[in-house]
Formats: structure tokens, sequence, C-alpha cells
């Protein structure tokens, strides 16, 4: 595909903003459960691989092992081994340790932002090569002006990377069934395998991949073919797409190579995906019988009936997709109160459990309450669904959420199934599917638990506003060129006003009392450590954090234990923390999250109700007596 004008500018005006909004951020941070990583991970890993101790390559049971390669670019600029300044991470620090500290952040951190620049041009070659140059370029737009994905690019963390390799697996299978050129499905077995062993949320895929094989053959394939000339092509494909992920994970992972258990716990051993394994298998078995035994008796019967009824089936998909989203702006623009959205994304693991043990497993909810029906635990998880959708559409633009809803309207409105369409059919059924498979696990996908959405929900809302501009009367006025330039004004602001804090991105329409990240990646603990940082003699001060991360960037002694320490000269509390701590820690400190007047404040997107407040011991002792 050629890269004419518009479309240079468009990568111009992403890169310029991406370095402008994001660079200075690599420095100046505190970032959530990188301490494993920068301290323990990514070092451990290229120390393996330099020593050929492959064994000890097995670093996470993420398992992390692209985010480890990537980020260890980084390594030969420090002038300190990252493992050997964790111990410093709770105790005084000169500014010079203080500076290696933030070094070692740095340039583990910028790789992973490069790569994410540099994946750009991949994926506008992968969408133009399945949806055309246009939607290609609102795709870009979408992507590279996100708040989201911006944000997680500049943290040291799987799913920095994941969202990149799961969205380019994906594409590149849909690709394939469009043109059916097996280099691109060999391209997608080769991203899924950098997926499994990214994060093992990516398994997800095996199953989704399956189902949209036979999803292609009801929506578009047998016009060309019958269908047991189709299973077995169908079976082939997938068993080379798998193959293909499984070697790639075991070139790519050491480990594997003395032990290769350890590939089959990280893909389809993996415990999170062990309980769907045997029933997934059970279903590929029972129709690979089906196909080699009885020549597609039963799976005829079956695909006649959805090839005949598959415009319901297609409109079936999007009104459900539609209509969560519709009960979700119900609960928070007119308040019907149905399920609690707003505690489940503050306790995200444990469905429908209350805030004080929503951490026990499902077979814990169901010992605990013997006489709930099954419409009460089924209750719960639609709860937990709409908490899940609640997420993604308000964590992004309302004009992407806009465009977003149109291409699934236009799907339940379309009288023909068009490329188009059935790609946007697609990924609304990936994000259904996503949300079914954390519920069955018992985890509610917050932001950055569904962070594989974000990219193919863009390119759903760059396929809608596509169709939108289609329509004479709005496409009489909006031009290509205005639509580009219009859409990077609309969301260029968002990245200002939300500076630096670009991972709590809520969207402007939401109300200030909601909050979407309330499981934040330690925005404001920067800001909070540099004012400390700033006093004088910092060195002798004493900290309590409610986040660990906060340690990492302050001079003095620093705690986060659950039991008060002897000296506390400040204390550093946070919105997205207070439900956890004030559960876990042996001493109150509720009048610290509600004092009014603390000496040093951090308002994330400018919301009051998303606050990281520093609070002198003092005032707080005093506020305490009274």
């Amino acid at each position: 595909m050629k890269y004419s004008k518009t479309t240079l500018l468009i990568f111009l005006v992403i890169i310029t903003s991406s370095f402008y909004f994001g660079y200075s951020r690599l420095k100046n941070f505190s970032g959530v459960d990188e301490s494993f990583w920068s301290y323990g991970r990514v070092p451990t890993f290229w120390s393996a691989v330099s020593e050929m101790k492959w064994k000890k390559t097995n670093i996470s049971d993420k398992p992390g092992i692209p985010l480890a390669i990537i980020s260890g670019a980084g390594l030969p600029f420090l002038s300190e081994n990252p493992k050997n300044l964790k111990g410093l991470r709770y105790e005084p620090k000169t500014p010079q340790q203080l500076q290696q500290i933030r070094d070692s952040y740095f340039y583990l951190r910028l790789p992973v932002f490069l790569f994410t620049l540099a994946m750009m041009p991949l994926f506008y070659w992968i969408i133009g090569k399945l949806l055309g140059e246009n939607i290609a370029r609102f795709s870009l737009i979408f992507i590279g002006l996100s708040p989201i994905l911006l944000g997680i690019s500049l943290i040291i963390n799987a799913d920095a990377i994941l969202w990149i390799l799961t969205a380019l697996s994906t594409l590149s299978l849909f690709v394939f069934l469009k043109n059916n050129a097996r280099k691109y499905l060999l391209l997608s077995g080769f991203f899924l395998g950098l997926s499994v062993i990214t994060k093992y949320v990516a398994n997800i895929l095996f199953i989704y991949f399956f189902a949209i094989f036979f999803l292609e053959y009801i929506l578009h394939a047998h016009k060309n073919m019958p269908v047991e000339k189709y299973l077995k092509l169908a079976i082939t494909n997938y068993l080379l797409l798998f193959l293909t992920a499984m070697a790639t994970a075991f070139i790519f992972f050491p480990a594997t190579w003395i032990k290769f258990s350890v590939l089959i716990k990280a893909t389809v051993g993996n415990v999170v995906f062990a309980s769907v394994w045997p029933i997934f298998a059970g279903i590929v078995s029972i129709l690979a019988l089906d196909v080699l035994i009885f020549k597609t008796k039963f799976s005829s019967i079956l695909f006649d009936f959805l090839i005949k009824y598959k415009r319901g089936l297609a409109k079936t998909i999007s009104m459900i997709f539609l209509l969560f989203i519709v009960v979700v702006f119900l609960h928070i623009f007119f308040k019907i109160n149905i399920f609690d959205i707003q505690g489940m994304v503050a306790a995200p693991k444990g469905i429908g459990l209350d805030l004080d043990t929503r951490d026990s497993q499902l077979d814990t909810l169901v010992a605990s309450q013997k006489g709930a029906g099954l419409l009460d635990i089924s209750q719960k998880y639609i709860g937990a669904i709409l908490t899940d959708f609640y997420s993604l559409i308000f964590s992004i633009s309302p004009i992407i959420l806009f465009a977003i809803l149109f291409a699934a309207i236009n799907i339940v409105r379309a009288k023909k199934m068009e490329r188009d369409s059935i790609t946007a059919l697609y990924i609304i059924f990936f994000i259904l599917i996503f949300y079914l498979g954390s519920t069955v696990d018992n985890v509610i996908a917050t932001v950055r638990y569904q962070i594989v959405i974000y990219p193919l929900a863009f390119i759903l809302a760059a396929i809608g506003i596509s169709e939108l501009i289609k329509i004479e009367k709005i496409g009489k006025y909006l031009k290509l060129p205005v639509a580009y330039a219009l859409l990077i004004i609309i969301l260029l602001p968002s990245l200002f006003f939300i500076r630096p804090n670009y991972f709590a991105y809520s969207s402007e329409i939401l109300p200030s009392n909601f909050l979407v990240n309330l499981k934040g990646m330690g925005e404001g603990s920067y800001e909070a450590t540099d004012y400390l940082n700033n006093l004088p003699n910092a060195q002798s001060i004493a900290i309590w954090s409610d986040k660990a991360t906060a340690c990492d960037g302050f001079v003095g002694s620093c705690y986060w234990n659950k039991t008060r320490p002897a000296k506390v000269d400040y204390y550093i509390v946070s919105t997205d923390r207070k439900s956890r701590t004030l559960k876990s820690i042996s001493f109150d400190l509720t009048s610290a999250y509600e004092n009014e007047h603390p000496d040093f404040e951090v308002l994330i997107g400018n919301n009051p109700n998303n606050f990281v407040k520093v609070i002198k011991s003092a005032d707080l002792k005093r506020t305490n007596a009274q």
C-alpha cells in the first residue's frame, strides 16, 4: 500500500503528539507493578540469556517474554544494574541513587514506547489490506490519539505489548479469511504465539479464532464451498494456525527448550484456561468425528439452519451488544441502580461478592449463598458484563463511542453483509466473548484487563465513521480530508486535558462522581513524592503511602505495610487505593482520605473525586483527636 501525503500527515500528527505528550512521562512517573519488571524480571531474563541459563528465562506467570525482550533493549544504557537498586526502594537515597532509579525506568520504558510507535505503520498496512485505505486512516487516528493506549505504552507492563500483538494476530486472520492468502494465516499464528507468551489472557484467541472460522462460513464462505469441504479446510487451517503459534512461543521462550511443560502451562494448560480447555477440546473432537466419520451429516443440519437465519444471527449479536450499552447508560444517567457498577470496578476480582470478600473465588460465592437461586447468580454475572462495558465506553472519546454505536446499528439495519459489516460483527463478537470469558473467570475487566479490546474497538469505530460518511446528506458536506482533520481536532484536546495522567482518562460525558479507572497505574504518585523531595531535609523524612510505587521516587524512608510505623511525617493517600487500604491496614486512615486541606494534592483529570493527597502526620493526629 502506498503512503499518500494525507497518510503521511496523519502519521506525523500521531508521532509528534505521542512524543510531545509522552516522552517526558517516561522518566517522571511512578507506575504500579513496574518494580517487578524493572528490578527483577527484565534484567533476570537478559542475565539468563547471556549466561545461557535457559530455565531462568521463565520470569513470570504472565509470562511476559516479548516485554522482557523489548524493554531489555534499554539495559545497556544504564550505569547500574536495576537489580542492585531494589534494596534502595524503601530506604533513604542520595540524589545520585534517585537519579539511577529514574534512569532505569526511563531506559526500560523507552523501547516499549518506541515499539508502539513503530507498530503504527504495520497497523495501517494490515487494516488497509482488510478494510481499505480510508478506514485504515480513521483507525490510525483513533489508535494513535487514544489517551489509554498512549498511557499504557509509557509503562513497563505486559499489557503495553499485549494489545499490539493480539490485535495484529486478529487482523491478520481476518485478512486471511478475506483473500485466502496463507501468509496471513501464518502471520496471525506468529503474533498469536507472541501474544500467549506475553500474557495468559491471550489464550482466549484460540477459542475465538475457532469460532470465527465457522462464523465466516455462515456469513460468507457458504456461497463458494460445500460444508464438508469447508470444514476439512477450516480444521486444517486452524491446526496450522495453532501449530504456528505454539512453534513461535517455543522459539521465543527459552525456558521451554529445557522443559516443554513450561510451554503448555503458558498456553493451553494455563490455570485460567484450564477449566475451559476440556470443553473446547471436546467440541473440536466431536466436530472432527462428524467430518471424518459421518461426512458432516450433523454439521450440515446445524450450518444449514444458521445460514438460513444468518441475518437474524448477526442482528442478535449486535442487538445484545447495543442492549448492554443502553443499560449502562440507564445506570449512569438515569440512576436505575440495579447493579453496583462502581463497586465492581473498585474490586474487580471476585464477581458477586461484597467488597470485604470479593477477592474470593466463585466457589466461595456459591458456598456462602446456598439459598441463592440460579437467577440471582446470573444477575450478578450480567452486572459484571455491564461493568466491563462501562469501563470501555467511558474510557474512550464520545465521538468514538458514537461511531461504534453507529457501526453496530448499521449491522442491524443492513440488508446485505459486506466485508466491512462482517468485520464489524467479528469485533463485536470478540468483545462479547472476551467479557463472557472474564466473567467465567470471576474477574471484572477493568481498563487494563481489557486493553486488548481497545484497538479493535477503534477499528469498529473507524468502520462506523466510514459508513456515516457514505450517507449522502453527510458525505456531501463532510469530505474525507475534512473528516480526518476534524477528528484530530476533536481528539487532541483529550490528551491536553488529561495530561500527564493519560491512562486515567475518562469520557467527557461521564459525571464526575463516577470513576472509570479505580485500579490506576500510579497516577499522581510521582508528583506527590516530587513535592516531598523538595522539602527541607527530605532525606530525614519518613512517609507512609498506600501505593508502594511512591517509594521508588522518594529520597527519605518510605513505608506501605499494613501496620503503622513508629515514625511517619507524611501520608500519601489516593482514591484508587482507598477501598483496599481501609480494609487491610491495622490503623485508621479514614480522616486522611477525607481531609479537605492536604499539604499537597493532585486531582487526576481535574476531578475532585480522583485524587492523590499528601498529609502531615501531625495534622492527621489533630483531626483524629477532634
